[in-house]
Order: C-alpha cells, then structure tokens, then sequence
C-alpha cells in the first residue's frame, strides 16, 4: 500500500484524530441538519472522524498525481441495448439489472468504506481527465442521491447491503436524501465529498446501512450522469455455476433472438448448436420455456431463461406459422466467431454472401479467409451483412474497410485531446475488386457504421436496408487500479470520411428496404434484405462503382497481399 493509501485510510477510520472532536465538528458544519451519529463504531460505517481540510488536501494531491498508463490503444466502440424511455423506469431497470449481475455484487461485496471510496474517487478523476465531455459534480451528485432513492425500493439492493428498515423508515431516508438533493449543490469534487458523507450519514442513522453501498452508488451515479454508452466492466466471480466457456465460446443452444410480442423470434440459428440441430429456423417464435409463458418479458429475461450451465436441457415452446411444438434441447458450448456465415447464395450469378457479428479482435483474419474461400468458389460480387451487428474495435473496423476501400478518408475521431483526435485513410495498395452491398438494419452499430460510411462516402459499394443506429462515439478501455475490472469511457466522437458527425445520424441506405413495425418484429423465413441486396448487385449499379475506381487502385485477389 502506497503513502496515499495509507493516509486514506487513517482519515477514514479517524486514526488520526481524537474521538470526541468529530460529531461537535460535524454539527457546527451543518447547524441545519439534525444527523444522528452512531455511537458503535463498525468497519462498515463511514467514519464521522472527518477533518474537510486534510482531505481537500488529500484530494488535491490524487489530482495532481500522474495517470496510470492506460490501455489507450484499444478502442470499444459497442453500444448496450436500448431501454424504457420514461426516466423512472430506465432508473429502475438499470437498478435492478445492476444488483441482478454477479459480477456487480461480487464486486461490491469484496469492498470495504475506504476501497470503495477510492474507487469512486478514482472514477471522477478519470471522468474529470479524460471524458470527451465531463458533467459538472453537481449533475453527478444528484444522480447518485437519485439512485439512491430509487435503489431501496429494490430488494436485491436491500439484501445485498444487509438492510432491513421498514417501510416508513425507508421513506424517511428517501426525503432526507431529495432535501440533500434540493439544498446542497455540489460546486466541486469537495463538495461532491461532502454531499457523499451526508448521504451516508443519512443511511447509517436512518436505515443502518453500512456505508459502503452509498459509495458505490456515488460511483454508478457519477457513471451514469455520463453518456449511456460509458460502463464499468468487472471481473466476475468463479462462485456459482457459469452459462458461459470463456474466450470465444459460450454455453446455450444456439439461437439469436429479436423481441417478439409472444416471446422471443429467432433471426438466426449457430452452427453446431442443438438448436440447428433439432431443426429450429429464422422466423420461429420462442414462445415457452419450461412450461413458462413468455409474453411480456423483456429479451434479456427471455434469454436468462434459455441459458444455463453445460449439460443442462431446457424445454422451448416454438410457433411455427400456425403449428406449435415443443423442443427439447441440450445446453453445451458453442465456438463463437466474428464471421457467422460464409456462402454462395446465387451460384449461378456468383454472389457470396459473408455476415458478420461483430469487429471483434482477429475479424480482418477471418475476414481473409472467408474471402478467399469464396473467391476459390467463383465469387464475383459480394453481399456484405451486418444488420444487427453493434459494433467493436475501432482499429478492426479501419482494417475491414481497408479490404475495400482504396482510397480516401475512412473515419476520424475528435476528443478533448490531440490524442484523441485521429484522421484514417485506406492504406492498402491492393483491395478487393468486386461489386459490393453492405446489408444493414436500426441494430447495425458503431464500428460497423464506420465501414458503411466509409463504402458509402467513397462509392465503394451501395447500402441497402434500414437506418443504423447513430452511434458515433468511441469509448476507450481503462483497467481500474482500485477494484477488479475495467471502464469503458467514451472519450471521443467519430465522423464519417465527408467530416458528418455520426452520433444520432446514422448512416441512410442507398436502397432502403421499408418495412413496417409489424413486419420488422414477425421475422419471415424469406429474407427481404437479401434479396433486396441480390436485386441491386443484379441491376448493374455495384458494378459501375467498382469500375469508376482508378486503375492504379484496383487489383486482383490473386495478387493482393493482405498486411493484417
């Protein structure tokens, strides 16, 4: 432990000073409020031993320290999926999906008042440092009071931090926390600090709650005063069985799924799971699970269900049509790569077909393959899938453009800091040349914006099908010093080769596939995107954008030579 680690902790427990000046200090800093103070000292309490300028001073010098050198090469540019809309209820639902989460509460349970204070206090430093816009203190102060509102109507937020108040006393927290929220606006990190105290204080006296989950929701709120694309990622815990392989395996039986009214459609099946196997096929309706009835459930309490550990069955209720039947499937591990699907899908017109899930690390690697593998077939255009994908790594989404693109701007990026202003271009001697659509639909995310844009922008190809989703930042991953685990912080925006900002744009389809809110969410066994994509590289228009590309720019696939 470091000398700073050490003074934290001695102000904390109030090693440093005599027992019988705290509460007189306390109570002459805020004649106002009528806080009560334990007598009983516990570890979990946070210490009332509090002297403001010694930690002003504390928190200057933390300021003032240098960085840890963070891993500022690798980009993240995913998104979490969306969630209600009403303020309440998104707060909710991100309450309750937070003390769901093993790893959330395996964290929080590891931690003591003075691990969790570092945490938070290294949270806002990292906001303050490298955030591409970092909200004010008293935004992230009120959102964390907020929370806290919210988060002791929740039980599993209650038990995990051993809570067992009664109703009214719980509501008489809830006020003093909103007056806490209405009278005390946080100027500064001092003053955040100072908020931070009172709030625990509140919670000891009034509910008895140690004050190691008032930090932690301090740090969740200061989190998500943020962008919602912003997370902190922790390392799970071994305890408890696992629905998952580790690295690119996952346990369950092979099946992506879209929100369906009745329960869950499946878009897709995996190779080599039991749901392929069995026969399932894009456009059946999950609409049971262990004689569970699904309607009303939100896709990710539709998926908790479905999964589970290797080796276990599970019983699904399928609608096909008008028929319906009940499947029994084994759980096992499923390899997962960022390439799902390579084919021909018109072998007399030579059109392939390559769908990728994601710009995960290793993506250009498999992207080679799959486009040899089909060159050695006879392809001779492409179709190019990524509806659904949300993204991924910054630095492979510039890597599968430049397989393409052979010239011009692919995408810059424009933070807070020189170095996080970046400007790409295609580096590649030697590209693909070939007629090329990109398929994409409302779920087509990020990195895989970048590349649409980057095709579209440089007429490389034509985009067929619906609106993306408009996320144009790029969140960069910082391990944590003080717990185990890592923060995705957005700390740039990203713009497409013309300089237009993609957050909230998107990127419009050349050929736009229209379809209904019905049609979107009755998923077909008949493909109208593909077929869309087949139609437009039949009319010719790919082909003319391919033949406009400079000589010296084109190449053909036996001799190009892919740089990785």
């Amino acid at each position: 432990m470091d000398d700073y680690d050490v003074r934290l902790k001695q102000l904390l427990s109030g090693e440093q000073y005599p027992n019988d000046r705290s509460r007189n200090r306390m109570r002459d800093q805020y004649p106002e409020q009528n806080y009560s103070v334990p007598d009983r000292r516990t570890r979990d309490s946070f210490q009332s031993d509090y002297d403001s300028q010694r930690l002003r001073e504390l928190i200057r010098e933390l300021q003032q320290k240098s960085l840890p050198q963070y891993d500022r090469e690798r980009y993240d540019t995913r998104f979490p999926e969306q969630v209600p809309m009403d303020p309440n209820q998104e707060l909710r639902a991100k309450i309750s999906q937070r003390y769901n989460s093993q790893s959330v509460v395996g964290t929080l349970q590891t931690l003591d008042p003075q691990r969790a204070y570092s945490f938070y206090l290294e949270v806002n430093r990292m906001i303050d440092s490298r955030h591409v816009q970092p909200p004010s203190y008293d935004v992230r102060t009120k959102k964390s009071l907020q929370n806290l509102i919210f988060a002791v109507e929740n039980q599993n937020f209650l038990r995990t931090n051993r809570v067992s108040a009664s109703p009214d006393q719980i509501r008489m927290a809830q006020n003093r926390w909103q007056q806490l929220m209405d009278q005390n606006p946080a100027r500064s990190a001092q003053d955040a600090v100072t908020v931070l105290r009172q709030a625990a204080d509140i919670a000891g006296s009034q509910l008895q709650m140690p004050a190691t989950g008032v930090i932690y929701e301090f740090a969740y709120g200061s989190l998500e005063a943020l962008d919602k694309h912003s997370r902190f990622e922790f390392t799970p815990t071994t305890s408890g069985p696992r629905v998952d392989a580790g690295g690119n395996n996952i346990v369950g039986v092979g099946v992506q799924l879209k929100t369906h009214d009745d329960g869950a459609v499946i878009l897709r099946t995996l190779n080599g799971g039991s749901a392929a196997q069995a026969g399932l096929q894009r456009g059946d309706v999950i609409v049971g699970v262990n004689q569970r009835r699904l309607a009303g459930l939100s896709l990710d309490e539709v998926a908790n269900l479905i999964t589970g550990p290797a080796g276990s069955s599970v019983a699904l209720e399928v609608r096909r049509e008008s028929r319906t039947a009940r499947v029994n499937l084994n759980r096992q591990a499923i390899r997962i790569t960022n390439i799902s699907e390579v084919k021909m899908v018109d072998s007399q017109q030579k059109i392939g077909l390559i769908r990728l899930e994601k710009f995960g690390e290793g993506t250009s690697q498999e992207l080679d393959q799959a486009l040899w593998k089909l060159h050695q077939q006879g392809m001779q255009s492409l179709i190019f899938d990524l509806r659904g994908n949300p993204g991924g790594l910054l630095t492979e989404a510039i890597s599968v453009s430049n397989r393409f693109v052979p010239s011009g701007k692919i995408v810059s990026t424009r933070g807070r800091y020189q170095s996080d202003n970046t400007v790409e271009t295609a580096t590649h001697d030697q590209t693909w040349k070939m007629p090329l659509v990109v398929l994409v639909d409302g779920d087509s995310a990020s990195a895989s914006e970048i590349f649409a844009a980057a095709v579209q922008e440089n007429r490389r190809g034509l985009i067929v099908g619906r609106k993306t989703y408009g996320k144009g930042t790029v969140q960069t991953h910082f391990p944590l010093q003080s717990v185990s685990g890592t923060f995705w912080l957005t700390t740039a925006k990203f713009y497409s080769p013309t300089g237009r900002e993609m957050a909230g744009a998107g990127v419009t389809p050349d050929i736009p596939v229209n379809m209904s809110e019905r049609e979107l969410q009755n998923i077909g066994p008949v493909d109208q995107d593909l077929r869309a994509g087949i139609n437009t590289i039949m009319s010719q228009r790919p082909g003319e954008l391919v033949n406009n590309i400079p000589a010296d720019r084109q190449a053909s696939p036996q001799r190009f030579q892919f740089s990785g």
